[in-house]
């Protein structure tokens, strides 16, 4: 299968922790991107014309931006899909390298190269329209100072029960560290283990020991 590319970049450098991501352009528009999943292999090629002997001929040649062996980089390989666009993921060991396309032919591609990749890899179909809800949730959470200064773990327990009016720094953010992750199978796979609720009760019990304990002095103690 051969998919028509508009646009692709890949990650160049990650600045503050991954918070920022640095990416390196390149358009189709004047040399030709194709992205190909043939004999297990992924690649992403563009064509540039190369002229020979002062412009009398010309030859076309096909630089390899992008190279993986699907069926041994099956357990590397995440992939995310919304709209027009794929974002692949390849994480090994401390090392990860991402790039993303947008495909000439548009949403219908998008999905056809997606449901490809998912013979092979794990691949996420987020909807093209965002949630309002979650949109608002966002917004929510964002709008939340941050906390500063020494941090308790009675403080880091009162946000992860959602009763503080702060919020963690960005590298705590579940919204970014789940990225590409299949969370819902995850969860189903927990729940299938008679031992998980009540695994889930006493980590609520204990949050709640150690929010308790914030107010409590050392004479409080004495009789």
């Amino acid at each position: 299968m051969v998919w028509k590319i508009q646009r692709y970049a890949r990650q160049k450098a990650v600045h503050k922790g991954g918070d920022s991501i640095e990416w390196e352009d390149y358009d189709g528009k004047d040399f030709p991107l194709e992205l190909r999943i043939h004999q297990g292999n992924l690649t992403l090629t563009q064509a540039k014309t190369i002229r020979v002997k002062g412009g009398v001929s010309t030859r076309i040649d096909f630089v390899y931006l992008e190279c993986y062996n699907l069926p041994a980089s099956a357990s590397t390989l995440r992939a995310v899909s919304k709209g027009d666009t794929l974002l692949v993921i390849y994480r090994l060991r401390t090392n990860t390298h991402r790039f993303r396309v947008k495909f000439a032919g548009g949403e219908n591609s998008c999905q056809e190269c997606a449901e490809q990749m998912s013979e092979f890899f794990p691949v996420k179909i987020l909807p093209t329209s965002i949630d309002p809800c979650q949109n608002e949730d966002n917004k929510s959470r964002q709008e939340k100072p941050v906390l500063e200064g020494e941090v308790t773990l009675s403080k880091m327990a009162e946000v992860v029960c959602g009763t503080a009016t702060e919020r963690l720094w960005t590298s705590y953010d579940g919204s970014q560290s789940m990225k590409g992750i299949q969370l819902n199978s995850l969860v189903k796979l927990c729940l299938g283990d008679p031992s998980f609720p009540a695994f889930v009760e006493e980590v609520e019990k204990e949050l709640n020991k150690i929010i308790k304990e914030q107010g409590k002095t050392p004479d409080s103690h004495q009789d």
